[in-house]
């Protein structure tokens, strides 16, 4: 094998693993960007949440009065954290199959150029 093929194959390669590494953060820093939102949305939520409760208090007549109130601001507090969490691990799995798919290629790609050197060493021999 000449050097030119050798240069060529180690270009390639690392065009490979750049490109590989870009994807890579542009995956990264979406799914940060993502998560962060989610959580200021859980945040925000919980906040609001706590400030109904507040209002609850202030304008309940008898305690059979606060404890329904309350039980229906926890339930549709859960009802929101449990769509807050649904929404993060969709999140998460997606970005799950998005990196598989990186590496699914990253080994299709490594091993046709070994099947390919393989392959011309052998011819050359």
């Amino acid at each position: 094998m000449d050097n030119k093929k050798v240069a060529k194959q180690v270009n390639d390669m690392t065009k490979a693993v750049l490109d590989s590494m870009i994807r890579l953060q542009e995956i990264n820093d979406r799914t940060v960007q993502q998560l962060a939102k989610r959580q200021l949305e859980a945040a925000s939520d919980f906040m609001d949440s706590g400030v109904k409760q507040l209002r609850v208090l202030g304008s309940v007549q008898d305690l059979g009065d606060m404890v329904g109130k309350q039980a229906d601001l926890a339930k549709e507090l859960n009802d929101k954290m449990l769509t807050h969490a649904k929404q993060t691990m969709d999140l998460l799995m997606s970005t799950k199959v998005e990196l598989n798919e990186i590496m699914e290629k990253n080994l299709n790609t490594i091993s046709a150029s070994l099947v390919k050197n393989a392959n011309e060493a052998a011819g050359e021999g």
